[in-house]
């Protein structure tokens, strides 16, 4: 299985969190809006993230996950309550 990681870092900018909120939702729009530019083959992905640092800072972003590990990872999330199935 394939990994391809994209980082957007801002430095010596001070932002309030209502900036930082505002700016990780945009470039998790821009992520996915390149995913369908890039016409990439996903046979069953799951998205995974956030914008809100308060919550678990360490997940702040976006993680689109396809294939074993997203059906596991979805299976693990349904399981404690937080996956809701289109």
């Amino acid at each position: 299985m394939s990994r391809s990681e994209f980082r957007f870092v801002v430095d010596g900018v001070d932002l309030t969190p209502e900036q930082e909120s505002l700016i990780s939702r945009e470039i998790q729009k821009a992520g996915l809006a390149a995913l369908a530019a890039a016409n990439a083959k996903l046979a069953n992905p799951l998205t995974v993230g956030h914008g809100n640092i308060r919550l678990r800072p360490e997940w702040r972003g976006l993680w689109v996950l396809d294939g074993i590990s997203a059906d596991e990872l979805g299976q693990k999330i349904n399981d404690i309550g937080f996956w809701i199935q289109k």
